[in-house]
């Protein structure tokens, strides 16, 4: 998950960078970022096909972890084709609205799918240490 993680921060900034081209950047320059977008979203879903590979031999918070990003990875593929579908036919229309709400959903889905990565994350390093602990201090507990 870890690399779903830094995928989705990736494709945040270049869907931020989108939101904030001004009226004189060119239809190329968008069209380089959402092919950006699109390597980072294609990356991610071949890590998830990987992940879902061996979902039925991790733990049920892994396995959830998993679970939670299919979905946001699945609308960021649909909103980038979407986007670039938009720029394939109005390419003199780069400040209409339909445009920028693509742009803005694309950020809003990478930023969440970053923060719940970042919380399952911290969720695994805080399990990890209490089955230390519990292994030092000879605690006999079944862990799942």
């Amino acid at each position: 998950m870890d690399d779903v993680g830094a995928e989705a921060r990736e494709a945040g900034f270049h869907a931020d960078e989108l939101q904030n081209f001004s009226n004189e950047i060119d239809w190329e320059a968008h069209a380089d970022e959402l092919n950006a977008i699109r390597a980072e979203v294609n990356n991610m879903g071949s890590q998830l096909c990987r992940l879902e590979a061996i979902r039925r031999v991790v733990s049920p918070w892994e396995q959830k972890a998993i679970d939670d990003a299919a979905p946001l990875i699945t609308e960021m593929s649909r909103e980038v084709q979407s986007a670039i579908t938009f720029l394939n036919d109005n390419q003199d229309h780069l400040f209409n609205p339909t445009y920028h709400a693509y742009s803005n959903e694309m950020f809003q889905q990478s930023s969440r799918l970053a923060h719940q990565v970042s919380e399952f994350e911290d969720f695994a390093k805080v399990h990890q240490e209490d089955i230390r602990l519990e292994k030092s201090l000879g605690l006999i507990k079944k862990r799942s």
